[in-house]
This record gives structure tokens, sequence and C-alpha cells, in this order.
């Protein structure tokens, strides 16, 4: 957003309201209104309608695409999540509600490819207006947030010798209370949004910041805690690392790779937020002229923060070791073994791990969690065994 003192500080016609430059000129009129104000969150379904008709099957296809990438990938996410070494950590708190968030936030997106097609209706005009907008900006909010609890775990644990399997009473009563204010603070996208039509009968979504100016103060501030506070401690967290690995004795930027299951999730999450910042800005600054550039910088500015979820397999389970070696033991895993002609191989790491079992004089006592309160014996019994057949 643009800031100013006065209406000559905003070019394009704009109107300086509180402090910021607000598009008001004849251009953004009509269904235009639909793009005009909160980026963020207007339908991204009308957007792909008005652009160019010769780019809708591509649009399709590739949403097509992204939501099946990303409903694949939240969901093996969330199986290797909820396996016990990772859910009884407090980072397994803040993983698993990360993947339940994408994997809502794939099924949203694949509504908006099922009601493009039915987009006239009335009803899904009012879903598009309304549901949607609200439910992608709690659970793209909340994931944003559980991305900085990771980060902030994964340092405490690393760096300052946490216990990583710690209570978690905290971390749970602290995600509850996340998404009550998510919520709560985004109750703007039912209330304050009208779908009226024009002259011609067509439904348009709009939501005026200027007649709702609580509201409208309630998301500037809002902008600070979910986008540019994260942003920020995801850049503090990376550069600590990073001071971390230049005060060792032997100095080698390849060490940072070796911290990369921790750094490639936030160095993600900061490009997006950035991106989405400098294209958030563009949209409100009355700077484009262009339609077809204003609507597909919308597109592109709601993609953006799909991207972390899409990838969510990719940028949290891969690169960390223990967490690929749970996902190694789910059955989605065995069942791929199976299917590509791995059960012999996994027969023979069978069998071996059951000589070792038996060879054991005797076996250590398990501790069962059965509350958030109890903490985890980390004890040899657990140990990975790695054998190369």
């Amino acid at each position: 957003m643009k800031l100013c003192l006065n209406d000559s500080n905003c070019i394009n016609n704009g109107q300086c309201v509180s402090g910021i430059c607000v598009c008001t000129s004849q251009y953004f009129t009509g269904k235009r209104d639909e793009h005009r104000y909160n980026s963020l969150t207007l339908p991204i379904v009308g957007a792909i309608l008005h652009d160019i008709p010769s780019s809708y099957h591509v649009y399709i296809f590739i949403f097509i695409i992204l939501a099946f990438i990303g409903l694949i990938s939240s969901i093996l996410s969330f199986i290797t999540f909820i396996r016990g070494r990772v859910r009884y950590t407090v980072c397994g708190v803040y993983l698993i509600t990360l993947s339940i968030c994408a994997i809502i936030l794939m099924i949203l997106f694949i509504t908006n490819i099922i009601i493009t097609n039915r987009y006239d209706n009335y009803l899904l005009r009012l879903w598009a207006c309304h549901g949607h907008p609200y439910l992608f900006l709690v659970m793209i909010n909340m994931s944003i947030l559980m991305t900085v609890g990771i980060a902030i775990e994964n340092l405490l644990v690393r760096y300052f010798t946490f216990d990583r399997f710690r209570s978690r009473k905290c971390s749970v009563f602290l995600v509850l209370h996340l998404f009550v204010l998510g919520f709560a603070s985004h109750l703007d996208k039912i209330l304050t949004r009208n779908l009226i039509s024009d002259q011609l009968g067509q439904f348009y979504c709009t939501y005026d910041y200027r007649k709702n100016k609580f509201w409208f103060y309630i998301n500037n501030s809002m902008t600070y805690f979910y986008m540019i506070i994260p942003c920020a401690i995801h850049i503090i967290f990376i550069l600590f690392i990073i001071f971390e690995i230049m005060k060792q004795k032997q100095r080698s930027y390849r060490k940072i790779f070796t911290r990369m299951d921790i750094l490639l999730p936030s160095f993600v999450v900061i490009l997006c937020l950035c991106t989405y910042g400098t294209i958030r800005y563009l949209l409100d600054s009355c700077i484009i002229n262009s339609k077809l550039l204003y609507i597909r910088l919308h597109i592109a500015c709601l993609l953006i923060l799909y991207i972390p979820h899409i990838f969510i397999f990719a940028l949290y389970i891969l690169p960390n070791k223990s967490y690929l070696q749970e996902f190694n033991k789910t059955w989605i895993y065995q069942a791929l073994c199976y299917c590509f002609g791995y059960r012999k191989l996994q027969s023979i790491e069978f069998q071996a791990i059951n000589k070792l079992w038996h060879r054991r004089h005797s076996l250590e006592n398990v501790m069962t969690i059965s509350t958030l309160n109890d903490y985890l014996l980390n004890s040899e019994f657990y140990t990975n065994i790695k054998l190369e057949v």
C-alpha cells in the first residue's frame, strides 16, 4: 500500500484514506471493483473469468496440476507428522497443524476449479465472495504462524538445548488461541462484503473500506501480525544460524547446507511473503492502468501464498533425514515399495533387523505417552538402525 498525507500524494486520481492511497478512478468500476479492494481475499475465479478467453484453459490446466501436487504433498506430510516420533515433540504439534491447514487450502484450491464452470450461479458467487476468502485467509495466516513456531522450536532445540520431547500442553493451547484469533479477526470477510448486481444483472463482490473504517484499521494491524512480523522473525532466524556457523573455528559455507532442513522453509516463506508484498503494493498504489495486467498480478498474488503449502513435503520432509526416515516407515511408502518391486529388499532389511532384535540380552522399558504433559524418554531402544544391504 502507498502511504500518503493528502490526495496530492496519490497518482491516477487516487484518494488518501487514513494515510493510505486507495484507487478511486473511473477505470475501477463495475466488475473491476471485484479486484479493486484487498487483492488478497477477492475471488480468484472471478479474476480468471475476466482474463482473455484464450487463457482460460491454461489456468485450469495449471490449477489442476498444482492442486494435485499440493493435495498429495499435504496428505503425505500429515501421515508422516502423526507418527509417534514426530507428534510427541513440540515441533510436531506445529507440523501437524501446518499440514492440516495445507490440506484445507488444497481443498479450497480445488473448489476454485469446480466453480469456475458455474460461476454465474448465485450461491457459488456468494461462496466465492464470503466463505472462500474467509477460510482462505484464516488457513493462510495460521499456516504462516505455524512456520514461525517451527522455526523457533528448531532454534531452541538445536542451539539452546531444549528437550524436543518436553510437554506439548503450552504449544497446543497456543495453537488453539491463535485459531480463535484468526477466526475472529477475519469476520469482516463475511460481515462487510456485499454481493451486488450491475445493470446487466451480473453479480460482483465489493468491499469498500471507506464505509467500514473499523475493519479497515483491523486489517492493517493484522497485516503486521500475520505477514510482516513472521517475515522479520524468519529473517532473524536465518541470520542467527549463519552467524553461529561463522563463529565456529572451521568456517565453511558448506556447513550452511547441513542446516538446509531448517533454513529452506524459512527462506521460501520469506521469498513468498516479500514477493506478495511487492505485488500487493503495485495493486494498491494505483500505478497499474492495464486491466489485463492488474488481473494477472491479482492471480499471481494469490498463487504465491499457496507455494509453501503445495510443496510442504519438499520443504519439511525431504531435507530432514529424521522425517524422511519416518516417512519410509509409513504404509504409503511400503505400498509404493511393493508396487515398484522393492518387496525383496524390504524383506532382507526386516530379517536383518529381526536378528539384531533377538540378539539383545535385555530390552529397555518403554514409556507410553498418554497425555500432553508426559515426556518422551529418548532411549537407545528407539535409535534408528542403519543397515547397508
